[in-house]
């Protein structure tokens, strides 16, 4: 068996610390006297055995190995510069397709689904933590793999298995889990399902988006039997859809869509975590990266064109106006509210489309409000934002794609103060006298904030722990046959 080679993922540290930036575009040392640098041999070195990319095919590193063999015989001038022309071109090829990756989203995505990132991406690889961090748990999951996997349980005589009870698929259900990492009790004949192992199943289902209640039921035996192809393949479909978005920001907003939560990464850590409400699929939340630019306090919440086309149009056509005034909603002709308009005193029937209607539709501040006393805005053409919510009940939930398309935030006056904070001096008291007065007050931020909301079934956070979640949306179907070829390779190359 051939050993695993490591992913060279500190290879891109390695290189930045060469990086010239005073320069226009960033020069990199790849000969040094009559020898390669070190940077070199690495960079030849991760071309070759790089897990992570797809099409690595594209990438021949023969004619660099010529190239340096001959100017190690004869080290002359002109051996030298094709050496440094050959390198530098490898080196450019490569940091595209590690930072655009192998494809384009639009062969799989609408832009209603993935909104292109504005702008040329960095021309040396990118290190962020998100990408580096799944890369680590791709190594782990291909070393198992090649050791032949873990045991594929099949349960017989109940769909069921209870904690403090005996069965004889539990010893298959400890190497199993043990293989993973997530048991280390004793493996022996005994049958009974323990509090160790409970314990085990527990954290697996919480690392896979099931219900943490220790009953091993048809979706934790599915989920168990998920083979660490069938991993590995889904960790190389959530890297490839990051790479082409992500950049190297040194502190940034992270939603993962499938996954329900947000996160705020500080360098290489992760300092702030939330749970959130995402998109339904008929109305699911777009990928995308952007800025967050300012702050409301206090938002009026203002009906976008989807919502008034599919919710508020039908009622106001049926006349049922009792409904959208127990909501609170407002029509006006400005927009922030002030020139309110009677429902009665218009005839909504002749307006088929939010296109054709010349008005806005609002709920005013408050307790009731959709947005909750707080939204986070990087204008875009979605209209989608971070926001506080009135349905705080919903979080309890484990499937939480429940919204129209913006994203709700369980502690989302926590996380303004944690931002806003990183700029100015700020205590909780001064944003509840805002709140409390009941004014609404528009925030900038002096330095925009980056943020993602990713599309990450598989996400593997700065301690290693991997997590996978349900493709919601169904964008993993539409990406398997990419990467395919690729797991076969990895696993059957290595052994």
């Amino acid at each position: 068996m051939k050993r695993v080679i490591p992913i060279v993922w500190s290879f891109t540290l390695l290189l930045l610390a060469q990086v010239e930036f005073s320069s226009p575009e960033p020069k990199y040392r790849w000969v040094q006297g009559d020898s390669p640098t070190k940077e070199l041999l690495e960079l030849v070195e991760a071309v070759e055995h790089d897990m992570t990319l797809t099409c690595i095919q594209r990438l021949d590193t023969t004619p660099l190995r010529l190239a340096i063999e001959a100017m190690e015989k004869v080290p002359i001038d002109s051996n030298k510069e094709d050496v440094e022309r050959l390198a530098q071109k490898l080196f450019e090829e490569y940091a595209k397709l590690r930072n655009g990756g192998c494809s384009s989203p639009d062969r799989f995505f609408t832009e209603e689904e993935f909104y292109p990132v504005q702008g040329e991406k960095p021309r040396y690889p990118i290190a962020n933590p998100i990408i580096s961090n799944l890369e680590r748990a791709l190594e782990g999951y291909q070393r198992i793999a090649i050791m032949g996997g873990w045991p594929r349980i099949e349960v017989n005589d109940t769909a069921y298995l209870y904690p403090e009870r005996a069965y004889p698929e539990i010893p298959a259900i400890k190497e199993r889990l043990r293989i993973e990492g997530f048991y280390d009790g004793p493996i022996d004949e005994n049958q009974t399902y323990d509090q160790e192992l409970r314990q085990a199943v527990v954290e697996f289902q919480r690392r896979h988006g099931l219900k943490p209640d220790g009953i091993i039921g048809p979706a934790t035996l599915k989920a168990m039997n998920m083979s660490p192809e069938e991993k590995i393949e889904k960790i190389l479909i959530n890297i490839e859809r990051l790479r082409w978005f992500l950049q190297d920001d040194p502190y940034f907003v992270f939603v993962n869509i499938p996954g329900f939560f947000l996160e705020v990464y500080e360098g290489n850590r992760s300092t702030f975590h939330s749970k959130v409400i995402v998109g339904r699929k008929k109305r699911p939340t777009p990928m995308m990266r952007h800025e967050i630019s300012y702050a409301v306090l206090n938002p009026y919440w203002r009906a976008p064109k989807t919502i008034i086309e599919e919710d508020i149009l039908p009622l106001l056509q049926e006349g049922n106006f009792k409904e959208l005034e127990r909501k609170g909603i407002i029509a006006a002709t400005d927009y922030r509210g002030r020139n309110q308009i009677p429902f009665e005193d218009v005839d909504w029937s002749l307006y088929t489309s939010a296109e054709e209607l010349p008005f806005y539709f609002l709920q005013k501040p408050g307790p009731h409000n959709f947005l909750g006393y707080l939204k986070l805005i990087f204008p875009n053409r979605f209209d989608v934002y971070l926001h506080d919510t009135n349905h705080r009940t919903l979080f309890k939930y484990p499937y939480r794609a429940l919204s129209s398309g913006c994203i709700r935030v369980e502690r989302p006056i926590e996380l303004y103060y944690l931002l806003k904070s990183k700029e100015k001096k700020l205590t909780y008291r001064d944003i509840f006298d805002i709140i409390w007065s009941k004014r609404t007050k528009r925030v900038p931020f002096k330095r925009k904030i980056p943020v993602y909301l990713a599309y990450l079934t598989a996400y593997a956070d700065p301690d290693g722990k991997c997590y996978f979640f349900n493709d919601i949306y169904g964008y993993d179907r539409r990406m398997g046959k990419l990467v395919r070829n690729r797991v076969h390779q990895l696993v059957t190359e290595a052994q």
